[in-house]
């Protein structure tokens, strides 16, 4: 089986197109010589075994009929390469896709988002917001091309850059028992009441289980839930208490009495200060090489500024 080579067929085409060799080194892209071109076509001539191109006169050249038929082959893949390198070169913005926590995806993200946009205004992400599990596995699969996630711990094979933290609150409905005690009530007390929580294994789940460690209690679970919105909507309802995730904006990520999730018709109190491995980080999680995206290093840099 013959080898056909990249540089022999750009030369053949060439000269198909301009009928000779000179006009062809002419319209070559690049600097190259007569003499070159005439032997691109004469080494591909004779890794076919065929004739391809025939002269037809001192500066002319036609087609063989093996030639024509190479001709309409390559053709469209020559002619369409300007193009494609144009949409290459369009699309090192082309839309990010990113997996976000809601919490993260509604108060760490928007800003970020608001400055990406003011640098570049062809900035595009597509946000799917998604449990920390499912995320970790899209990026790993190539789905999405980055998480803003927070994490107990980095998965191999994943690159991961550390931006905020998150701390808890305890969200009580203000008809609830823990409201009227009119003070953060201490975890022993919390435990006796059937509280709404994340689903099992989910980060925000952790941060709530820290809290009752040490006290060797299990908790009592009203609901489980996947998002942030889901457990502050049932608190506000008057469902149940729930330890709800919020940033902390702090110097240190340390926990700023304006930074507490208030909610109409609920008491809130801070509870970061109680966990023993303290606040959670949150940042990027990504594969090795999404650096290299002009894209991506716009949104980290953007996000590095405002949480970093």
């Amino acid at each position: 089986m013959a080898t056909l080579r990249l540089h022999q067929l750009e030369g053949f085409f060439f000269v198909a197109r301009m009928g000779s060799y000179t006009k062809a080194a002419q319209a070559f892209p690049y600097p190259i010589g007569q003499p070159a071109v005439y032997q691109q076509v004469k080494g591909l001539q004779e890794d076919l075994g065929v004739t391809l191109v025939q002269q037809a006169g001192p500066r002319r050249t036609v087609l063989t009929p093996e030639g024509r038929a190479l001709y309409e082959f390559l053709a469209p893949f020559f002619d369409g390469l300007p193009r494609l390198a144009e949409r290459i070169r369009q699309a090192e913005f082309a839309p990010l896709v990113m997996g976000a926590d809601q919490l993260l995806a509604m108060e760490a993200l928007p800003p970020a988002l608001i400055k990406a946009r003011a640098e570049r205004p062809d900035f595009r992400v597509r946000v799917e917001e998604l449990p920390t599990g499912e995320i970790v596995e899209r990026i790993a699969a190539g789905a999405v091309d980055v998480g803003l996630v927070h994490l107990p711990g980095v998965p191999r094979g994943l690159r991961w850059e550390a931006l905020g933290r998150i701390g808890i609150a305890l969200l009580i409905p203000n008809g609830h028992p823990l409201a009227k005690l009119d003070r953060a009530p201490a975890p022993e007390e919390v435990a006796r009441h059937p509280l709404i929580l994340y689903e099992p294994n989910a980060p925000g789940r952790m941060l709530a289980e820290r809290l009752f460690r040490a006290l060797g209690v299990n908790l009592k679970v009203a609901a489980e839930v996947t998002f942030a919105q889901t457990m502050r909507s049932l608190v506000r309802a008057g469902l149940a208490p729930a330890f709800v995730p919020y940033l902390l904006t702090g110097k240190k990520g340390l926990p700023e009495a304006e930074d507490l999730p208030r909610m109409p018709q609920t008491a809130v109190y801070e509870m970061t200060a109680k966990l023993r491995a303290g606040p959670l980080p949150f940042g990027l999680l990504y594969r090795a090489g999404m650096d290299e995206s002009p894209a991506f290093r716009l949104l980290a840099q953007c996000l590095r500024e405002r949480w970093g």
